[in-house]
C-alpha cells in the first residue's frame, strides 16, 4: 500500500505507521509489567493462604482438644 502513495502521503504514512508501532510496544510493556505486578500479588495471597492453613489447623486442634476434655469432664 505505501508503494501506491506519493511523496507527501507516504512520509506521513510511515511516521503514522511508526508512531502506532512505538504506541504498542509502549502499551505492550505496560501489559507485560501489570501481569508480572499482578503475578507477584498472586504469589503473596498464596502465601497468605498458606499460613492462614497452618493457623486453622491450630485452631481445629484446640476445639477438638476442648471438646474431648469438655465431653470428658461430662
Amino acid at each position: 500500500m505505501a508503494d501506491m502513495l506519493d511523496g507527501g502521503d507516504r512520509e506521513w504514512f510511515l511516521k503514522e505507521k511508526e508512531r502506532l508501532e512505538e504506541q504498542i510496544r509502549e502499551e505492550m510493556q505496560e501489559a507485560i509489567s501489570n501481569v508480572h505486578i499482578l503475578n507477584q500479588n498472586m504469589e503473596h495471597l498464596n502465601d497468605v493462604g498458606h499460613e492462614i492453613v497452618s493457623i486453622s489447623a491450630v485452631w481445629v486442634d484446640f476445639l477438638r482438644q476442648m471438646a474431648s476434655s469438655a465431653e470428658k469432664r461430662r
